[in-house]
């Protein structure tokens, strides 16, 4: 069998020359692969000519006159506006306003204070009954001579001068030391209203 390889002169008529196929289609174009989308730069702010504001001054920030706060507080409540950037006025009412509300809480705890020395001195004398007057007396005598002044001070500053605990306690020293004619002391007048008048004159 003869192939097309095979074709001579003689026999090309035989086999006709191959006739070419189709066209292939022209490729597209290849597309720009798509670009990924890039945010615009954030704006910046403008600083041409805008001139940055100056830190607020506490210099001038002040306790009021009255006040015995130390000055390391006030130093830290300066410290304090700084970092969360309070008007300087603002501040200043703060101070007034947190001095204000200090010395209300003081004055009711003072009212209090006196109304639980008035319970005790009333406790007192409740206790003593009739004989209030020479039991104090006695009382006022015994914390003379063995306490004296210290012991004021003490009943004072602590306020239990007139608690009925103490008050009892140098009644009954007083009635166990009075025939010794070497008791000193001073005499509670007539005048004295507690214990703790007669021994330093107020309540």
């Amino acid at each position: 069998m003869t192939t097309p390889n095979n074709v001579t002169a003689e026999n090309k008529d035989t086999f006709p020359a191959p006739q070419p196929g189709p066209a292939a289609p022209e490729a597209e174009p290849a597309q720009p692969a798509a670009q990924e989308a890039t945010p615009p730069p954030a704006a910046q702010p403008a600083s041409d000519g805008v001139q940055t504001q100056a830190p607020a001054s506490y210099d001038d920030l002040k306790l009021p006159d009255e006040s015995q706060a130390p000055q390391e507080l006030l130093d830290g409540f300066k410290q304090l506006a700084k970092e969360l950037a309070l008007p300087p006025q603002a501040a200043q009412r703060l101070v007034d306003w947190e001095f204000a509300q200090a010395q209300a809480l003081g004055r009711t705890q003072q009212a209090k204070h006196q109304e639980i020395l008035q319970g005790w001195a009333d406790a007192s004398k409740e206790m003593l009954g009739a004989r209030y007057e020479q039991e104090l007396a006695l009382a006022v005598r015994a914390a003379d001579q063995f306490g004296g002044e210290p012991l004021r001070r003490l009943l004072q500053e602590t306020g239990l001068g007139n608690h009925p605990v103490i008050v009892n306690t140098f009644c009954q020293i007083g009635r166990a030391t009075a025939e010794d004619s070497s008791l000193g002391g001073k005499e509670a007048s007539s005048g004295d209203k507690t214990f703790a008048e007669a021994l330093y004159g107020s309540n």
